[in-house]
């Protein structure tokens, strides 16, 4: 039976008819004028025209609908975005090396597939790509909120106007211009259960009028502050504990606090009472990890960061200056200071076990490291080298904070001619990282020697001397680097009139010059670090591009777009992206439309360049010798492939717009990619499933150890889905204002081989996916009512469950992951002048926790990270003032 989704809720509390977000204007009708109608430029396109009939499917998010939200970050109101389905960094993925970062990825096909663009112009990528190298994004959180007017997000390939990057689509961040004023405000939250304390303060300000005084310059400025949120500080995950749930076990401990393993059995490391080191439990090793016998056993869920915390300063001006009657001169800087901590999700202390790793320092490879404890040790009672697990909690946590600094300058002059338009502009960007680990990692040399002569006390590790402690202890800083520079210049106008109407023209040439500078920390390199985890990346190269578009009035009612745009990449050659656009309007309620493009990803500097990536995760493994299709955590090896071809793409689009009375529209539209030459690499899952020798490497009894990969083409990506957006506003004389506004994304499927050269297998309303799920329906809804100088709106967040795909033994437990509702609460009250606003929101109001997933995608925490997090109920006030 089919769910009663927030789109049909919206369908049947509107009846007469709703509204949809083609364009920016289309959010109000207005009655018939004599006045001109003015012209913009709307995403998707080069060519001015009226705002509310673009042939492209494109969802406006206007500034009140920003207010409105109450969402403080641009990542928090475009994860509600129904066509972002997963696949894409977010704050609550914080074991790698994007931790408290944020990207968005349209359809499903990760962020590297979504253009990011802040006033129709691109931003230097976060300096540590997500996702092993492959993903690199634009840092979402590295965008102030203040100063944006509307942020468009255009749901269809966009390669024939912009390039690489636009497969899956393009968010167009757009702030506010000629802005004259004074705004200042601030908020504060806080979560039902306590952690996650957030302050906000921002300033706006505005000066000149472009039309009077010949200048207009805005500026603001915003400070964001939040606390951490640990595992320790939900019920949920406090435990550690999920005995009582579909396939859960002591998900949140670990074993390996102080053991041997002799014979295939766990013997704890106990004192002569008996007892062991402080901070670890004496506990059957079986509910954990599946071994005979006992271990000294811990907790993890105090050390395990579900949401990090930062400080974040932003800063924006944007000027222009009339030069005389034609010609303007611009500029815009924007420059942002992020600062997050978090404890590392994977590895919270240093442990000594199988499958370790540390840099040959002479040859530059892995090699293992051997975690016995010798013979001679006074700790070892068997007199042999024995094989031991043990968690070195005197080398202190693995606090990693991540630091920030990313900036754009753009400068540049615009003219308007009798029919042409021009402009000429010159940009730099650039978003600088440093990751430092305070603690947790081993100096192996330090920890080799202590081991053989038993200066390390085992037992009491407390009163282990300091020097010891610091021969073995490492901390760590990673530095990362990424840099964008640019110019550009684009012209754009009438060419001549036909019949119907004038031919718009637009054409352009671009040129940037791209790198990325990933280093490893020097312990690393020097083969002191046990367990490295390296994202060493050293690309660079040029790009030329030229674009033109047409559009064309074939009749009063029919109107075809053309564009087309050939790119020059310095390091893998060049590609065509054509686009053809149609849009009819039979009737002056009903538009139909449609769009056909080939477009292109060119492979990213992390996975072309001389790059190479170990990282440390986990995966379920069919042939473990303790617990067959037990989730394991090996190391994961993954090179570079300087032989890519780019990602090809064919994109299409159908849609139809209902807008039957004023105030009111309903668009449906259907969206199908064909990707192919995919970019990525084999399944995790699947090479070990595979279990070939040359990729998967084991220990004498059988225990996974790494999992060897590569970047390749792979054969092809393809997926379907539909859009439905619809809004209604209306006015009544005594009860004031009420507006519905849903937007609903269903993806029909989503197919892509497991392995190269494989079958295709559909992804669609699964957790197939080796790092994420992909629920079939998404949406959001919200029900407004303003009345005199109170604005209140609810806000119904869907996300449809997905089959339990993850892995046999998951499947075994759980058939289908449920669904999740969110409903938010806001309500603000206006003074008369509307000079004051104070508003209060009630996040996650039935305190809706997330689905249960008994595969455990999340660090030590049964819910899909990617997809949901467990702030639970939150309570939010603020005020804002205006001059």
């Amino acid at each position: 039976m089919r769910r009663f989704t927030p789109l049909s809720a919206a369908l049947a509390a509107v009846l007469g008819g709703v509204v949809s977000g083609e364009a920016v204007s289309q959010t109000q009708t207005t009655a018939p004028s004599d006045e001109p109608i003015a012209t913009i430029v709307v995403t998707g396109s080069n060519i001015k025209r009226s705002g509310s009939d673009a042939p492209n499917p494109v969802q406006i998010l206007s500034r009140e609908e920003l207010e409105t939200s109450a969402k403080v970050t641009v990542a928090d109101v475009l994860r509600s975005v129904s066509a972002n389905t997963g696949n894409a960094t977010n704050e609550t993925t914080n074991n790698g090396w994007a931790s408290g970062a944020a990207g968005i990825g349209l359809r499903g096909l990760s962020q590297k597939n979504t253009l990011v663009l802040l006033n129709g112009r691109r931003l230097a990528n976060y300096g540590f790509p997500a996702n092993g190298l492959s993903d690199t994004f634009v840092n979402l959180n590295a965008l102030p909120m203040v100063a944006v007017e509307r942020i468009d997000v255009l749901k269809d390939g966009a390669s024939a106007v912009y390039g690489s990057d636009a497969v899956a689509g393009v968010v167009n961040i757009i702030t506010r211009e000629n802005y004259q004023g004074f705004e200042a405000g601030g908020s504060f939250s806080s979560t039902d259960e306590g952690g996650l304390d957030t302050q906000r303060a921002r300033f706006l300000g505005g000066i000149g009028d472009k039309d009077s005084d010949g200048y207009n310059v805005l500026f603001s400025f915003e400070a964001y502050d939040r606390d951490r949120l640990d595992q320790d500080q939900r019920d949920l995950t406090r435990s550690g504990i999920y005995t009582d749930s579909p396939g859960g076990r002591w998900n949140g401990w670990t074993a390996k606090g102080a053991r041997f393993l002799v014979n295939g059995a766990s013997v704890p490391l106990l004192d002569a009472q008996g007892n062991c080191p402080d901070g670890m439990e004496l506990t059957a090793s079986a509910p954990i990890d599946g071994l005979p016998g006992n271990t000294c056993a811990i907790n993890l869920a105090p050390y395990t960061t579900l949401i990090p915390s930062t400080e974040r300063y932003q800063g924006y001006i944007n000027g222009t200056l009339r030069i005389n009657d034609n010609i303007d001169a611009f500029g815009e800087v924007i420059y942002s200071h992020i600062r997050g901590a978090s404890i590392f999700g994977s590895s919270p202390y240093f442990t000594l076990e199988g499958g370790r790793f540390a840099l040959n320092a002479d040859s530059g490879l892995a090699e293992p490291v051997p975690a016995v404890l010798p013979a001679g040790n006074p700790y070892n009672p068997y007199g042999v080298n024995t094989q031991i697990e043990y968690t070195f909690f005197d080398l202190g946590q693995s606090v990693k904070t991540n630091r920030s600094d990313a900036y754009r300058v753009v400068a540049g002059v615009r003219g308007r001619g009798e029919r042409w338009d021009w402009e000429a502009s010159a940009f730099s960007a650039r978003s600088k990282e440093e990751e430092t680990v305070s603690g947790g990692f081993a100096n192996r040399w330090g920890l080799f020697a202590a081991l053989a002569n038993g200066s390390y006390n085992l037992h009491d590790p407390s009163s282990t001397p300091l020097s010891v402690i610091d021969s073995i202890r490492l901390s760590t800083v990673r530095p990362a680097d990424s840099r964008l520079h640019g110019a550009d210049f684009k012209i754009t106008g009438n060419l001549f009139d036909v019949p119907a109407g004038s031919v718009g023209f637009a054409a352009g040439v671009e040129w940037r010059e791209e790198e990325v500078v990933s280093r490893n920390p020097w312990q690393i390199d020097a083969g002191l670090q046990i367990r490295p985890a390296i994202a060493e990346v050293d690309g660079k190269r040029n790009v030329t591009a030229a674009y033109a578009e047409l559009n064309v009035p074939v009749l009063a009612t029919l109107e075809l777009q053309l564009a087309g745009r050939g790119d020059h990449y310095s390091d893998f050659g060049s590609a065509f992206s054509p686009k053809a656009s149609l849009r009819w309007q039979p009737l002056d309620v009903l538009a139909v439309r449609g769009a056909a493009s080939r477009g292109f990803r060119a492979p990213s500097l992390s996975e072309n360049s001389a790059s190479t990536n170990i990282s440390y995760g986990s995966v379920v493994d069919p042939y473990d010798p303790d617990v067959p299709g037990s989730r394991q955590n090996p190391t994961f090896f993954t090179v570079g492939n300087s032989n890519l071809d780019p990602e090809r793409t064919h994109s299409y689009n159908f849609g139809v717009v209902l807008t039957p009375w004023q105030g009111s529209s309903l668009s449906v539209d259907w969206y199908r990619i064909e990707l192919d030459n995919l970019i990525g690499t084999d399944n995790t899952s699947t090479i070990v499933q595979n279990n070939r020798p040359g990729d998967v490497v084991r220990d004498a009894r059988g225990k996974l150890v790494a999992v060897y990969n590569r970047y390749q083409n792979l054969s092809e990506l393809t997926t379907s889905g539909i859009d439905v957006e619809l809004r209604r506003r209306w006015q009544t004389q005594n009860i004031g204002e009420f507006g519905v506004t849903a937007v609903y994304t269903h993806v029909l499927d989503y197919r892509r081989p497991q392995t190269t050269g494989g079958p295709l297998v559909d992804y669609a309303g699964s957790n197939l996916g080796a790092s994420f799920s992909l629920p079939q329906d998404k949406a959001t809804t919200t029900v407004e009512w303003n009345i005199a100088s109170v604005r209140t709106a609810l806000t119904w967040y869907h996300t449809g469950g997905y089959d339990q795909k993850a892995s046999a033994a998951a499947s075994a437990a759980q058939t289908r992951v449920d669904a999740y509702e969110q409903f938010d609460l806001y309500t603000g009250w206006s003074s008369g002048s509307d000079n004051l606003t104070v508003y209060a929101k009630v996040e996650n109001l039935f305190d809706e926790q997330p689905p249960y997933d008994a595969s455990f995608p999340g660090i030590r925490a049964p819910y899909d990270f990617t997809q949901y997090d467990l702030r639970g109920r939150a309570f939010l006030i603020g005020l804002d003032y205006r001059l």
